[in-house]
């Protein structure tokens, strides 16, 4: 909802919120002891007014009311008590004293209000904006008057008499922004469409030269399924105001829901490089625009382009790199999102984020070595990241360098916090893998199971530790449990498939390990790796399929040629034990 002046929310928003407030209404003249007869009374209101001005509200409250028993019709008697009760939130005896003082003088501005006030504090809305509509009509200025009425009846849903005030003050200020816009939304609440459009209409005729309020207009038909008044309003607005945003954002808008690609794509693209916003409004809408591509591979070729225009205009923008990085990345092409993100780190080299997506485009083997450099050089600038100490274990155990591996993975660990379980499980696992390679079997275990710990049903751990149990030839019912457990939680994932035939391969179970090894290869297809044919090999020859084992170990070695076991197993026919 637009708001109304700021003065006025604040302001009545915490009358309504906080008792105290009653304390601060403008004062009333005090009542005048100099007629009185008595000069004890005198005396008693005097030192009421005394007791209540320093805060010794019990005090004053004692005062005022031996005053009252004395001289019971002094109306102002009466409001003070009803401030005293009101700062103590006692709603009941308030209202009681503020009707008396009412009662006594019915005209007393100062009284109204404190009532309405207290209406509006117990949810009296209707009867309290009432109050301030009796005020707006009596007294001038009367602007604060109809806005608490206004807001009061909206709390009430009496939407009409909202509205009905709003406009007494439209007739006072002329076509006010804030004001208009408020009644719009009185009558979109009120199911009111075309009244709603109207008053739009008004703030279109009293700003002929701001395209705004006529795509608000056109925003507001295309929400309430009217089309083609949407578009209708569109078409005019983009030929006054070619190169508007707003009017580029509404018809990307029209044109996504009729399902339109081409032509939201067109607008999507026109306010993305639009030059008459600033450049981080054009990130903001590349965003935008990123968030709702979802994993359309077209949309992403798409934005790959528009960021590309964005850079040749603001070649020193390091977001604007990230973000093309982040792009090339999703597409596959890591070479070139490795030298976006590299880029982007030149201009803003304190980006935490920025440096972690450098580092995750490096952990393929090849990049072991940029892995190592580019996460120490993270290191220096944050010496207690967590990730960047994790990553830099990768491309230790990348580069075979399992005893540093093992050493970053730890401080990786003891930087981590608790909460993110998940992130902490991988570790621990990696963990697990490093101190195997280097052949700590117990420490290897441990690890793993503390990953099995936090994420039980962690599917590519349990393979793992299976797997790396079965090439040990230990705990192998453990192993087949492990195994059998992955599948349950990703049935016929391809290398959890090798893992369990492996499994039966070490109980001495060929032709089922077969029937599991063959079926990962047929699910990999082209992708199938050395590990895989060699183990169908290894199968085939317990099997005593010896032609069969040279074929699949020399399938094995064409994708991995400086395997010296294959070469071995092909020369001599046979698996050495």
């Amino acid at each position: 909802m637009i708001k109304l002046r700021t003065v006025f929310y604040i302001g009545f928003l915490l009358l309504l919120s906080q008792t105290q407030s009653f304390g601060q209404l403008a004062e009333i003249k005090p009542f005048d002891t100099s007629k009185n007869e008595n000069a004890a009374s005198d005396r008693l209101y005097a030192d009421a007014v005394k007791e209540n001005i320093l805060g010794n509200v019990k005090e004053a409250e004692a005062l005022f009311l031996r005053f009252a028993e004395a001289k019971p019709n002094v109306a102002a008697t009466y409001f003070e008590l009803a401030r005293i009760n009101a700062k103590e939130n006692n709603v009941v005896k308030a209202n009681q004293n503020i009707r008396r003082a009412m009662a006594l003088d019915s005209n007393n501005k100062w009284y109204l209000e404190f009532y309405g006030n207290l209406l509006a504090t117990s949810n009296k809305y209707g009867e309290a904006a009432t109050i301030f509509t009796k005020l707006a009509d009596k007294y001038s200025p009367n602007e604060d008057y109809l806005l608490k009425s206004s807001l009061l009846y909206q709390r009430n849903k009496q939407y009409a008499l909202a509205i009905a005030e709003l406009e007494k003050l439209l007739k006072q200020r002329g076509p006010d922004e804030d004001i208009l816009m408020q009644i719009n939304q009185l009558y979109l609440k009120d199911n009111k469409l075309e009244e709603a459009a109207k008053t739009l209409g008004k703030l279109i005729d009293a700003n002929p030269k701001e395209a705004r309020f006529r795509a608000l207009q056109a925003e507001l038909y295309l929400n309430n399924k009217n089309e083609a008044k949407a578009k209708e309003i569109y078409d005019a607005a983009e030929k006054m105001f070619p190169d508007d945003i707003s009017i580029q954002l509404g018809l990307a808008s029209y044109y996504k829901r009729k399902n339109d690609t081409v032509k939201y794509t067109e607008y999507v693209n026109k306010s993305i490089s639009n030059k008459t916003v600033d450049e981080q409004t054009q990130i903001t809408l590349l965003v935008s625009y990123l968030q709702d591509m979802g994993k359309d591979s077209m949309a992403r070729v798409n934005a790959i382009k528009q960021t590309e225009i964005l850079l040749e205009n603001n070649p020193s923008n390091g977001t604007l790199f990230g973000i093309y990085g982040d792009l090339l990345s999703m597409q596959g092409r890591n070479e070139d999102a490795i030298l976006a993100y590299k880029k982007s780190l030149k201009i803003d080299p304190n980006n935490l984020n920025l440096w972690q997506q450098l580092l995750f485009n490096l952990t393929d083997k090849p990049n072991a070595d940029s892995l190592i450099f580019y996460s120490n050089e993270a290191l220096t600038l944050f010496p207690s990241s967590a990730m960047i100490y994790y990553l830099n274990g990768i491309g230790r155990v990348n580069k075979a360098e399992y005893k540093k591996a093992i050493e970053s993975i730890e401080l990786a660990i003891s930087f981590q916090p608790a909460d993110n379980k998940a992130l902490l499980a991988e570790m621990y696992a990696s963990l697990g893998d490093a101190y195997n390679s280097d052949k700590q079997y117990t420490k290897a275990d441990k690890n793993f199971e503390e990953a099995l710990k936090l994420t039980p049903d962690n599917a590519t751990v349990l393979n793992n530790y299976a797997y790396y149990l079965s090439v040990r030839k230990v705990r192998l019912d453990e192993a087949e449990k492990f195994s059998l457990k992955s599948l349950e939680i990703r049935p016929g994932e391809a290398t959890f498939l090798d893992t369990y035939g492996w499994i039966l391969y070490q109980q001495g179970k060929y032709e089922k390990a077969k029937e599991l090894i063959e079926d990962a290869i047929k699910k990999n297809g082209d992708s199938a790796d050395a590990t895989l044919y060699e183990h169908l090999g290894d199968v085939q020859y317990k099997l005593n399929n010896i032609a069969e084992a040279i074929k699949n170990w020399s399938i094995a070695l064409e994708k991995e040629p400086q395997n010296d076991e294959l070469q071995r197993k092909i020369k001599n026919k046979r698996i050495d034990e």
